[in-house]
């Protein structure tokens, strides 16, 4: 329901906005969406992090019921761009969707085109530049994780992802000493490729074996669910976040009730990555460096 104090707005000084829907996952379950506006809230999540955004409620048509939660649910996607009003007219901190806009996508936000394992093709946008804070994309992980679209992480545990992903991705062998999502693959003791961040592999894995999908190839159907490059740092990122929250074993109430950084680096290492013995004070080393660094 629409809060009483903004009823007293007849449209008089009604503005518009274009945006791109960040998030869908509404706290209070009314349907609402997390929106970046144009021209209000700008492209720079350091400027204006995704967790400060604004839910904005979404006009359905009239033929929904509209009221005790009869209707039906809201169909808009992230990335989706979006056309509203503000209910508060000049202060423009209460917006309402009234419908969204086809995008057609270009060369510049197309970045890749793959076949699904289920056979699928799409075309993937970039979500990197549009949804991403600019600079290194250690820095992109850790306003990710911090933020609600990222799972509300601590800058400890965030750390504590970071120093693991530091290992996996063998940061210092990459080009400009950062994480490279797009990175060649590397084999594993036990012959499998991996791949990515969290150098996700081909091994079966109990969760997912009855969809017939490996780790990586799951991150690969993931992505192409979503409209995104698996190859990307966004479409990584949110799969991580995806397997934290849908896979219990994988660690993440013992990681949310980590206080420091070690904690949380050795809570991700042994329940989410799980590689072999040895490396656990390299990975809490660098985690402890990107929490000096970034706090």
């Amino acid at each position: 329901m629409i809060p009483y104090s903004y009823q007293q707005y007849y449209g008089d000084e009604t503005r518009w906005f274009l945006g791109i829907v960040i998030d869908i996952n509404d706290p209070e379950q009314l349907g609402r969406v997390k929106v970046r506006i144009f021209g209000v809230h700008g492209e720079n999540t350091l400027d204006v992090p995704n967790r400060d955004l604004p839910w904005a409620h979404i006009v359905t048509p009239v033929t929904e019921g509209g009221s005790s939660g009869i209707g039906a649910n809201v169909g808009i996607k992230p990335l989706a761009q979006v056309y509203g009003i503000f209910l508060d007219g000049q202060n423009s901190q209460v917006p309402l969707v009234i419908g969204s806009i086809p995008k057609i996508e270009t060369d510049r936000n197309v970045s890749d085109q793959r076949e699904s394992k289920r056979g699928t093709v799409a075309s993937y946008r970039n979500a990197d530049t549009e949804l991403l804070s600019p600079g290194k994309n250690t820095v992109k992980a850790f306003n990710f994780f911090t933020s609600v679209e990222g799972g509300s992480f601590t800058p400890e545990q965030a750390c504590g992802i970071l120093g693991n992903l530091h290992v996996e991705n063998g940061v210092n062998l990459n080009k400009g000493k950062d994480l490279d999502p797009a990175r060649d693959p590397t084999r594993e003791p036990g012959g499998q490729l991996a791949y990515g961040l969290a150098q996700w592999n081909d091994s079966p894995r109990a969760a997912n074996q009855k969809f017939g999908l490996t780790r990586y190839a799951e991150l690969v159907d993931f992505s192409a669910k979503n409209g995104y490059n698996w190859r990307t740092m966004y479409a990584q990122l949110s799969f991580i976040k995806y397997e934290l929250f849908k896979y219990g074993f994988l660690g993440l109430n013992k990681l949310q009730r980590t206080n420091t950084v070690d904690e949380a680096a050795l809570v991700f290492e042994k329940k989410y990555l799980r590689p072999a013995p040895g490396s656990t004070e390299k990975r809490q080393e660098e985690a402890r460096n990107y929490f000096e660094e970034m706090v």
